[in-house]
């Protein structure tokens, strides 16, 4: 356990506005995650701090590196949350709950970083390029995940996190559907945005083909899954749909 007198533990280093964008992905981790390690949402709290603290300054980080962007000033956000993942790494280490999984997929939302800037920049976008950003760009609440499995002190599950891994890109491909339109206008990165400008008006046949390729592969995954893991991530997909499945995809916007 930290000392309270830890410099890490007690600054002041998160704000309402990073408290406020990390709820949407606590409640995420407490709805789909949870049931994984056998936890109800009456543990929510025992998890909450460290878990709002780690979210709440990537968010911060997101907002700095989509400023640079505005900006062109792609290096200030860059440099922004590699000050961000290491304070993270020394606040884990306070807590003993440092893992390399953990460091692997901060250092993978830090390639994401570097590929957004890459692909709003006005550099020639690439398909390839498009979605590995897809799968990169969650790689916050895959963070999440492998703190709080180290944090319930569960055997780490491969099956577990590649499932999930699937359902979190599909996710935010969905996602993306629902912000097209106000991404546009505020100019921020978008992975349907990103075909438009590749495809143009033929782009949402490539976003239709890939959410049926994820889809696809998240059936897959589940159907592979040990029989008494299959029907909690049957649960958890149907829980899924019913509350966050996107809208139709809309008519692109030719900018």
């Amino acid at each position: 356990m930290a000392s309270q007198n830890s410099s890490v533990i007690m600054q002041p280093c998160v704000s309402y506005w990073g408290m406020h964008k990390s709820a949407r992905n606590l409640d995420a981790i407490t709805s789909y995650y949870f049931p994984i390690y056998g936890l109800s949402e009456r543990d929510f709290f025992t998890y909450y701090p460290v878990l709002t603290f780690v979210e709440s300054v990537i968010y911060q980080a997101d907002e700095k590196v989509e400023e640079s962007q505005v900006k062109n000033s792609f290096s200030d956000g860059i440099n922004y949350w590699i000050q961000t993942k290491n304070l993270i790494i020394k606040f884990l280490k306070k807590r003993n709950l440092e893992h390399p999984l953990i460091e692997k997929y901060l250092d993978d939302l830090e390639e994401y970083y570097h590929l957004e800037n890459r692909l709003m920049s006005k550099e020639t976008v690439t398909y390839t390029d498009i979605i590995k950003a897809a799968e990169l760009r969650t790689s916050d609440l895959r963070t999440l995940h492998a703190i709080l499995f180290k944090m319930a002190n569960k055997p780490y599950n491969q099956n577990a996190f590649d499932v999930m891994w699937t359902l979190e890109v599909l996710a935010d491909l969905e996602d993306d559907i629902k912000q097209y339109e106000g991404d546009v206008k505020k100019d921020n990165y978008n992975t349907y945005r990103m075909l438009v400008k590749l495809y143009g008006e033929k782009a949402f046949k490539y976003l239709q083909a890939e959410l049926e390729r994820y889809n696809n592969f998240l059936q897959e995954r589940i159907a592979q899954s040990p029989e008494d893991e299959q029907k909690i991530y049957l649960e958890i997909l149907s829980r899924y749909k019913k509350e966050l499945s996107a809208e139709t995809i809309p008519e692109p916007i030719l900018e």
